[in-house]
């Protein structure tokens, strides 16, 4: 795994955007969480007119096509439920796995495709690895995430975690 030795040798510093590409694994930590938890659980399209899928479905102009990203993710495999960052790994070499947008679809894809998920990636592996290099974050005892179903899948219950700055190392 790759590190930035500066993120904890110098208080306030936060990783250049070249410096956060060499952090795979955390990418792949992001995506995973993605998958198992989208910003948006649902969305509804608006079929305009007749058309086939790739199956061989017909949809029929004028219907509502039904997007739900939450069960999609957790129809891909049978250890969907799990959470393997390494699925977003190419087992070999380390390196992320192109994965279609069709597929992994927390930004949606095609013509509607979020015109800022580099910018959303970039920011999420900057403040993520910025939090993991200064503080130990433990989950509190007898915590259990449970979520209500809506289209922003949030929290059912507070979920209470532990917060220790990690000390500086002595030069």
């Amino acid at each position: 795994a790759w590190e930035i030795p500066r993120l904890t040798s110098e208080p306030g510093y936060f990783p250049t955007m070249e410096e956060v590409q060499f952090l795979t694994y955390l990418e792949a930590a992001i995506k995973e969480t993605l998958r198992l938890y989208p910003a948006a659980s649902f969305n509804l399209k608006h079929c305009e007119e007749d058309t086939f899928l790739s199956d061989g479905t017909f949809i029929p102009g004028g219907a509502q096509v039904g997007l739900p990203y939450y069960a999609m993710g957790r129809m891909a495999s049978s250890d969907c439920e799990a959470y393997k960052p390494e699925r977003f790994l190419d087992p070999e070499s380390g390196k992320l796995v192109q994965i279609s947008p069709f597929k992994f679809n927390a930004f949606h894809a095609g013509p509607r495709i979020c015109l800022g998920m580099n910018l959303v990636m970039l920011e999420m592996k900057i403040v993520v690895a910025g939090l993991l290099s200064r503080f130990h974050i433990a989950v509190a005892p007898d915590q259990e995430a449970t979520y209500v179903r809506s289209i922003s899948v949030p929290l059912k219950n507070p979920f209470m975690v532990h917060i220790e700055r990690v000390a500086a190392p002595v030069a």
